[in-house]
Parts: structure tokens; sequence; C-alpha cells
């Protein structure tokens, strides 16, 4: 029997215990055969089995590690729902302590809720912002009509009260119509600071970038504030340092309103007193200079804690104050704010019965050249002749052409009259102007629509707004529409004459 075939343990066994012999016996080759048959089975089932369990194996700790990132996965859920929960803060967030951690479902769901309810808040929020933003609107336009209503009259009151000072009056005439411009210049001061601290609220006051004198601005703020100081017995000196350049750049206007101010309540706080300005040079180079500012009183001063109170809205240092001196209380706040626009503060040192002093520092830059003219038409504003200008007026209310009319007969300026925008659109269209001087508010037909008309046949006519109407939305309306610059009611008789003067082609 060949043994080669045979199962390696098969034929061991075989040799061991078996003769030759033995294994020639067919009948027994048989049963060897069919033994070995069941060797090869078994190694096969053998083999077949550990495969099986190997592959088992495999797939069990592929499925364990699915499972345990799956595990992992809604862990990190959980939290970043629950994180997600507590940070959305609406009223359920008060009743979070019992959160079921296992109960996913139940986090979606209170998750859900809560998004409903965020986004109904923030609709209620949008809401609120749209009222607000409403009554911001219907507060300027408020301020805009009271402060047209206002001025309107106004305008009638100090042109006529100007004009009849210019006449021979008796001295009992001359005082009452004294009494009467102070009384009228106060109110202006008062309509003026309303609309300043409107502006300035609403983020709307750019400062300029323009050339001017500071010694001059000052020396000016010095001249209109010594009557009021003689009168009160006050004496107003003025400290200016050599090193202050010509010229420096900056908004000259608003510089000179917190200055005028600061010295207007020196003088008005102050009996048989004075006054002192000083500007001087902290410190400068070939491009900037830092220039200080302070005013000085010997007045009533500021008890300690009074002093951070008048640097709020319509605050004074106590009523009492209010009633002997006057104010709207916003002067200071005005003040302050306008200096924080340059990156600056005031400062106040005071003590009550000692007087005050107020001061700051602004970084200006230097300039090389300034142009004079404006300098000189403060002194003499009639240098200029006027004579064969013609101009369109266009106003609706009678006592204001009336007042108008006075200063520009006064100045040689022949002109025509307007009652509304149509009528100044027919006679602009029939006759030839050097300028038109144009009313915003009007029946029929309102300036902005009048002059955007008349902008549009493409002449190259300036046209000034003259108006009541002096809140910035107006004025930015009047330059979108074509105006060239703007005058504001009651008019200053200087400023209107050198802006005609400039517009005619006179300057």
């Amino acid at each position: 029997m060949n043994l080669d075939n045979i199962h390696k343990l098969l034929a061991k066994q075989l040799k061991k215990h078996l003769s030759e012999e033995c294994l020639q016996n067919e009948a027994f080759q048989s049963f060897v055969k069919a033994v070995n048959d069941s060797y090869f089975s078994f190694d096969r089932d053998k083999e077949l089995s550990e495969h099986s369990a190997s592959l088992n194996e495999v797939e069990y700790y592929e499925i364990n590690q699915k499972l345990k990132n799956e595990i992992a996965e809604r862990k990190h859920s959980v939290e970043k729902l629950i994180e997600a929960i507590y940070l959305l803060e609406t009223p359920e967030s008060n009743n979070l302590s019992e959160l079921d951690d296992n109960n996913l479902s139940s986090l979606v769901d209170l998750l859900q809720r809560q998004i409903q309810t965020r986004k109904q808040i923030e609709l209620e929020l949008i809401h609120a912002k749209e009222t607000a933003e409403n009554a911001t609107q219907a507060k300027s336009e408020f301020l805009s009509m009271m402060s047209h209503e206002i001025r309107t009259p106004l305008n009638a009151i100090i042109g006529l009260t100007y004009l009849m000072q210019q006449e021979e009056q008796t001295p009992s005439v001359m005082e009452n119509l004294k009494t009467l411009q102070f009384s009228a210049e106060n109110l202006h001061l008062l309509i003026n600071d309303i609309l300043d601290f409107s502006k300035i609220e609403a983020g709307k006051v750019e400062l300029e970038e323009m050339p001017f004198d500071l010694k001059l601005l000052v020396s000016n703020i010095k001249k209109a504030n010594q009557v009021k100081a003689e009168e009160k017995g006050n004496k107003i000196k003025l400290m200016l340092d050599d090193d202050i350049p010509n010229t420096l750049i900056g908004d000259s206007l608003r510089i000179g309103q917190v200055l005028a101010n600061l010295v207007s309540n020196a003088v008005k706080f102050t009996i048989n007193g004075s006054v002192t300005i000083e500007v001087s040079v902290v410190k400068k180079n070939t491009e900037k200079a830092t220039i200080f500012f302070s005013v000085t009183d010997t007045g009533i001063g500021i008890p300690p804690e009074k002093q951070k109170l008048i640097f709020e809205r319509f605050t004074q240092a106590n009523s009492e104050t209010t009633r002997k001196f006057g104010g709207t209380g916003l002067g200071l706040v005005i003040s302050k704010k306008l200096v924080q626009l340059y990156n600056s503060d005031i400062i106040l040192e005071s003590e009550a019965g000692k007087g005050s002093t107020f001061h700051f520092t602004l970084d200006l830059r230097i300039g090389t050249s300034i142009k004079q003219q404006l300098a000189s038409m403060a002194e003499d504003v009639n240098e200029v002749s006027l004579e064969g200008v013609k101009l369109l007026l266009v106003d609706d209310y009678f006592v204001n052409i009336k007042v108008a009319s006075k200063f520009l007969e006064k100045w040689k300026v022949e002109f025509d009259t307007a009652e509304n925008g149509l009528i100044a659109i027919d006679k602009f269209k029939n006759n030839s102007y050097d300028l038109i001087l144009m009313d915003l508010l009007m029946p029929e037909m309102d300036g902005y629509t009048a002059a955007e008309k008349i902008k549009e046949t493409g002449t190259d006519i300036p046209i000034i707004a003259l108006t009541a109407s002096a809140t910035l939305n107006n004025q930015d309306r009047a330059f979108k529409v074509g105006m060239d610059d703007y005058v504001t009611k009651p008019f200053n008789p200087k400023e209107l004459y050198q802006k005609i003067a400039k517009y005619s082609g006179r300057l």
C-alpha cells in the first residue's frame, strides 16, 4: 500500500502499528482509505472553523468600534444641545435644572421650542427697533417743524429790531429795542442749543477741516462778550501765546462755539470780578500743534458734588441758578461733546464761592495760508457794493418778505418776489437773475422741488436756501436737489450780505 497519499498522522500510525503484510490486504486498504478521507475532512472542517472564527472577531471589532463612535457622537451631540439650550437664554432657560441627558428626543424638542421662542423675541425686538426709529423720525420732524414755526416770526422780530436800531430813535425807544433784541437773541440761542444737541445725539455732527486764524477767533469772542461783562462789572483778560501759529486747520465754528459758551458762562456767573481767557501752545512741530485753552472766572463757583452734573443734559448746579441766571442747561453738554469729537475732554476745577476754571487741549494741524475775506467782512460788511445785483426772493410768509426787502433795498439790490415754487419757476423762465433766495417749506410747490426743476433746465444760477428749517436733514436734502448754499432764519444780515456778494460774483 502506497502511504504517500495517506494523511500524515494516519500514515505515521500505520507505520508504527501495522506490518507491511497487513497493509497489503485489500479489505484493510478500503478501511484505511475511509479513515484517511475522514482525516482530510477533519482538517478541512478545522480550517474552515478557524477561518470563520477569525472573520467573526474582525466583524465584532468593527461593530464594537462603530458602537463606541456612535456613543461618543451622541454624547457630544447631547453636550452641544444642552449648551445651545443654555445659550439661547429664553424664559424656559430658568427651568433647566432637571434636564434628562439620556433623552435625546426631549432635548431636541426643548431646543426647538426655545428656537421658536427666540425667533418670537427677535421679531419683538425688530418691532421695537422700528418703533424707536419711527419715534426718532417723528422727533426729528417735530424739531424741524417747531424750529421752522418759531424761527419764522423770530426772523421778523430780530430783523426789524436790527433795522430800527439803525434809525434815529429816542433814548427810551432805543432802550426798549435793546431789551427786545436781547430777549430775541436768547430765544434764538435756546433754539440753536436744542437743535445742536439733537444733531450731536444723532451722531450727525462732522468737524470741518478749514484754515482759520485762532488769535482772531479768540479776540472776536472777547469782543462779543465785552459789553455784557462791563454791564456786570467784570473785566475780560486775554492771554495769547506768541507761539500760536498764524493759521491752523480745524472747525473754527465749533471751536468758537465751545469757547464762546465757556466765556459767556463765565461772564454770566460772575459779578464785579474777572474772566481770564488763556490760549497757549503745549507743543508743536512742523505739521501739528497742541493748543491749551482755559477760561477762568472769579464767579459763584461750583461745589464738588455738583461738578459732574453740569455736564449732563438740561442740568445746572441748582434750580436757583436757572431762575437767577437763565440758560437751557445744554451749553456745557454740547461743548463737552464737541471737544470729545476732537478726542479730548473739558476739565473743570472749581470751588463754591471762589470761581471756576474750564480747560481743554486740542491737536490741530498747522496751515500754510488763509484767506482773510471773512475776517474783513466781519469788520465792515458793506465794503463790497451790491448795487446792480438782481435776485429772486421766494417766500410765502409776507413778514419775512418785508424784512428781507428792507435789507435788500438798503443794500441797493434789485429783486422780484414769489410766493411759492410754481411762481418762482415762472419768474425764473421769464427774467434774468444773478441768484435766487429760496425758502423751503411753501404751499403749492416747496423750495426743494422748485430748485430741482430750475436746475434741470441746465442753468448754473446759484440758489441759496433762506429758510427757518435748520435741521441737518433739511440741509442735506437742499444740497441734494442742487442748492448751492444755506442761510438759516433768523439770518445774520452780515452773513446774508456776504453770501449775496459771493454768489453774485462781487467777491
